[in-house]
C-alpha cells in the first residue's frame, strides 16, 4: 500500500501544470462559494438582528387577533396573566416590557400627518429595543408626562423640532375619542424609513390616557438570551397554558416576508453555485481524461506485467482523490484566514448600496461576513461530489483496456 501511495504521489506531480490547474480551479470554487455564502449569511444575520433589536423584540405576547387587525379592541388587562411568574419560570427570558400600540393624527401649526403611536415603559423598553433609546436629537424618553419622541421624517413633515408642541387626535378603546397636547423632546432616526416617517413614542401611562384604556395594554414584548431560538422559546410559552385567547409569536412569525426574501435569495445563489460546481466538474473530468489518454501506453505496460484493470482504476481514482483533497484543504485554510480577517474588518458599503438597503427598510453601512460552520460545509461537499462523479467515466474506461491495444498506442 505504501508503494501504491508513492506511485500516486509521483504521478500527480509528473505534470505539475495540469495538477495545479485542477487544484487551482477547486480552490477557487471553494473560496468563491464560501465567501459568497459568508456575505449572504452575514448580511441576513445583521438585518435580522437589526430588525429584532430595532422594534419587534424576540417574542410578542398579545390577544389573538391583534397582530392581524392592529386594533385596540384586542388589548389585554394588566392582571389578566401573572406575567412576573411566567418570566421567572423561564430563565431564558432576560427582559419584558409592555406596550400600547395604536394609530392617530398628529398635528402642528403648519401640517398634520398620520402616526403610529407607541406607548412604552421607558425603564424597561431599553432592554428590549433600540428605537426609543438613542434619539438623533434631544434626549431619551423618561417618565415625564406630556413628552413624546417623533420620527425624524415625521417631524420634518409636521414642521416641528425640539421644544415644539403637537396635538394628537385618536379614536381610542371602545371608540372613545382622545385628544392631547404633547411637547417634542426628541427626534428619532432609526435607519428604517417606515419607522422614521410614522412613529410617535410616548410613555405607557400617556398612551393609556390618550386611548382611554387605563389598566390595559396591547403587547408584552420579550427579549431572550438568543433571538435565533425565539421559535422554540415561543413554543415553550404556548405550552405554559396562558389561555386560548392569547397569541404568542416569535419575530420570524411576525416578519414572514423576511424569511421569504431570504429563501428566494438562497434559491438564486444556489443556482449560481450549481453552475460553478458544474464547471469545476467538467474541468476535473477534462484533465483526468487527458491524463489517461496520454498514459495509455504506460497503462498497457503496467497491465502486461501483471497489473489488473481494477488496480489501475484505483490508481487513477487515488490520484484524483489526492489532488481534490489537497485542493480542498488549501481552500479551507485560505477561506478560514480570509473570513477571520473579514469578520473582524467589515467592508464599508458605497452610498448607492446603502441607499438600496434603505429602500428595503434596512440601515446597512458595511458588508458583514459570517463564520457560521454551514458556510464551509456546502462548498466542500459539493466539490467532493463533483469530483467523485467526474471519476466515473475514467474508471469505467479502465476496465475496457486491452494490454495489446494499449501497447500499440504511440
Amino acid at each position: 500500500m505504501t508503494r501504491l501511495f508513492k506511485l500516486v504521489w509521483r504521478d500527480i506531480w509528473r505534470n505539475r501544470r495540469r495538477t495545479f490547474l485542477t487544484m487551482g480551479a477547486i480552490l477557487f470554487a471553494v473560496l468563491l462559494i464560501s465567501l459568497a455564502n459568508s456575505v449572504q449569511f452575514g448580511t441576513y444575520d445583521a438585518m435580522e438582528e437589526l430588525l429584532v433589536r430595532l422594534y419587534s423584540g424576540d417574542i410578542q405576547i398579545h390577544r389573538k387577533g391583534f397582530h392581524a387587525e392592529q386594533t385596540l379592541s384586542y388589548s389585554m388587562e394588566e392582571d389578566e396573566i401573572d406575567w412576573a411568574s411566567l418570566k421567572a419560570r423561564y430563565p431564558w427570558v432576560t427582559a419584558a416590557s409592555r406596550r400600547v400600540t395604536g394609530f392617530g393624527l398628529a398635528s402642528s401649526d403648519s401640517s398634520s400627518a398620520g402616526a403610529l403611536i407607541v406607548g412604552i415603559e421607558p425603564e424597561t423598553e431599553h432592554d428590549i429595543s433600540i428605537f426609543s433609546s438613542a434619539p438623533v436629537e434631544g434626549k431619551p424618553l423618561s417618565g415625564n408626562r406630556g413628552a413624546v419622541l417623533v420620527g425624524e421624517t415625521l417631524a420634518q413633515n409636521l414642521g416641528v423640532t425640539i421644544g415644539d408642541s403637537i396635538v394628537v387626535l385618536t379614536q381610542g378603546y371602545r371608540n372613545v375619542m382622545g385628544a392631547e397636547l404633547y411637547a417634542v423632546t426628541g427626534l428619532l432616526r432609526t435607519g428604517s424609513p417606515d419607522i422614521d416617517r410614522s412613529m410617535l413614542v410616548m410613555s405607557l401611562t400617556d398612551a393609556q390616557n390618550l386611548f382611554a384604556m387605563q389598566g390595559r395594554f396591547t403587547q408584552l414584548v420579550l427579549r431572550t438570551d438568543n433571538f435565533r431560538k425565539a421559535v422554540s422559546y415561543a413554543g415553550a410559552l404556548r405550552d405554559a397554558d396562558v389561555g386560548d385567547n392569547i397569541e404568542i409569536l416569535s419575530w420570524r412569525a411576525m416578519m414572514p416576508e423576511l424569511e421569504q426574501m431570504r429563501t428566494l435569495d438562497d434559491a438564486g445563489n444556489y443556482v449560481f453555485y450549481f453552475f460553478l460546481v458544474l464547471i469545476i466538474a467538467f474541468e476535473i473530468f477534462n484533465t483526468t481524461t487527458m491524463s489517461m489518454m496520454e498514459r495509455v501506453r504506460e497503462f498497457g505496460v503496467m497491465m502486461s506485467v501483471g497489473m489488473k484493470p481494477h488496480q489501475i482504476s484505483i490508481l487513477v481514482a487515488l490520484e484524483l482523490a489526492l489532488k481534490v483533497l489537497l485542493a480542498l484543504l488549501a481552500g479551507f485554510v485560505l477561506t478560514c484566514l480570509a473570513l477571520s480577517y473579514l469578520a473582524q474588518n467589515p467592508i464599508p458599503l458605497p452610498e448607492n448600496m446603502q441607499e438600496m438597503y434603505q429602500d428595503f427598510g434596512f440601515s446597512m453601512d458595511s458588508m458583514s461576513f459570517s463564520i457560521n460552520p454551514k458556510i464551509f460545509v456546502f462548498p466542500m461537499v459539493s466539490v467532493a461530489i463533483a469530483a467523485v462523479l467526474s471519476m466515473v467515466y475514467p474508471i469505467l474506461r479502465m476496465h475496457r483496456f486491452s494490454p495489446v491495444e494499449a501497447l500499440r498506442k504511440t
